[in-house]
């Protein structure tokens, strides 16, 4: 039997909006969420058009032919989809709304696209995929004439792999979600070995995340000073509680993530000086947000949410970053002893139909317009000042953009005057642990 994906009402919506248009073909992402119990889907975005390229005809043409999707162009956009995701939540599979003349070629062109978006999304992720995560990806089309949709899945983890079929069902309200909120002081610290070019230190960063990421993987998480059951329901005691009296309950969490120490065989920790010319410290609070659907959640879902939302949201401002620097040209080796570099900072807004936030990263200089014309162009959403959450945002607004920093800020430190770092064999955070880096969560599940 194959999967069902429970769609919300807006996303109907949106495609018979799209049938208006009458393009002879409009492709899209699906945003949604995937488990072994139930798939969701709480979004559909279209692709934007390259600024370069001409409109797509309408379907009274015949010119127009699907080997002219541009997959890496969907891709890019996937890209940056993806990091305008909270934890939970992710690209489950691509939309085409096709002419009936181009409708017979749309399950190859479907499957192309779908596997070249899954590579892109995979290409920058801290974090590795688990026994429990869904491998497959739906392809939706519709035929602009007849309105007939066609739901399949590809298994993206098999370059063989042919469609099945899957059910589309749409739900006359909004999926509802456990929200988990949490805010991480993080204070990590990555030897640079070379500085003569921000693609070294990009790559530096890269590394060093990398291993920071493999170590909080492994982190033990306790709820309330206590070890929680990964299987164990999340929100049982509260149901209990709240069942038969009316009322919406909520749960507040402090969580902190331990992270062990690896040793070696002769229960010993071995350590090693490397010589370097900088170090680059990522320093601050960061905001994270995970979703779990109200399904049987479990503790693990809550947990792996979280975590993937931090590492996500980390990686993702380092690559901002280092793209903001390449795009003002200021590529050169770093001469100053101490320089400081604020990462862009997180924002949510809440989507119109559905139950969730997603999330944009804003430097101090951006304005409302900058941000309003990103929304519109990655998630084709008009969005209202008043509507935004600006979650790391200080008392005392900049005069020129939407945010003012101050020390708790998340930023980047490069430092030239650092000589020798230690580092374990196999443990870059067992070093921080020295230093008293214990990231707190502190979670509440609404």
């Amino acid at each position: 039997m194959g999967r069902t994906y429970y769609v919300d009402e807006a996303v109907e919506k949106y495609f018979t909006n799209i049938i208006q248009q009458e393009k002879s073909y409009v492709t899209g992402l699906l945003i949604g969420h995937c488990s072994l119990q139930r798939d969701y889907v709480v979004l559909a975005v279209q692709t934007p058009q390259k600024e370069d390229q001409a409109d797509v005809p309408k379907k009274s043409s015949a010119t127009s032919k699907l080997d002219e999707i541009d997959d890496e162009w969907v891709s890019i956009h996937a890209s940056q989809v993806n990091r305008m995701l909270p934890g939970g939540l992710l690209v489950v599979g691509i939309f085409l709304i096709t002419s009936p003349e181009l409708s017979k070629d749309s399950q190859n062109a479907l499957r192309k696209v779908i596997f070249a978006v899954d590579k892109s999304s995979r290409k920058n992720r801290l974090w590795s995929p688990n026994e429990n995560d869904v491998t497959d990806r739906v392809a939706m089309h519709i035929c602009s004439a007849t309105k007939k949709s066609t739901c399949r899945t590809f298994d993206v983890a098999d370059p063989k792999s042919t469609a099945k079929p899957a059910d589309w069902k749409y739900q006359n309200a909004p999926s509802s979600w456990l929200t988990v909120d949490c805010s991480v002081r993080v204070d990590l610290t990555i030897p640079l070995s070379s500085c003569s070019t921000y693609k070294e230190r990009q790559k530096c960063t890269r590394q060093g995340l990398e291993q920071w990421a493999k170590e909080l993987e492994n982190a033990v998480i306790l709820f309330n000073g206590q070890v929680k059951d990964s299987e164990g329901d999340l929100v049982e005691e509260q149901r209990k509680s709240s069942r038969g009296s009316g009322r919406k309950w909520r749960q507040d969490y402090k969580v902190v993530a331990l992270v062990t120490i690896l040793v070696n065989s002769f229960n010993r920790s071995t350590a090693l000086v490397r010589a370097c010319k900088t170090s680059l410290s990522i320093q601050g609070i960061v905001k994270c947000k995970g979703y779990v659907s109200t399904n049987k959640p479990k503790v693990k879902d809550a947990v792996q949410a979280i975590k993937r939302d931090l590492f996500n949201t980390v990686s993702d401002r380092c690559e901002i970053l280092f793209e903001d620097i390449f795009l003002s040209g200021s590529q050169q080796a770093i001469e100053p002893e101490k320089t400081l570099s604020p990462l862009p900072q997180r924002v949510f807004i809440p989507i119109p139909g559905a139950n969730v936030m997603l999330c944009d990263y804003v430097f101090g200089d951006e304005t409302e317009e900058d941000l309003k014309n990103r929304f519109l162009e990655m998630l084709d959403q008009e969005v209202y000042y008043k509507a935004l959450t600006f979650v790391e945002k200080t008392d005392n607004p900049d005069t020129h953009g939407m945010y003012s920093n101050n020390r708790n800020n998340v930023s980047i430190v490069f430092c030239s005057s650092f000589s020798s770092f230690p580092k374990h064999n196999a443990d870059f955070l067992s070093w921080m642990d020295l230093c008293n880096f214990v990231p707190h969560l502190e979670t509440h599940v609404a």
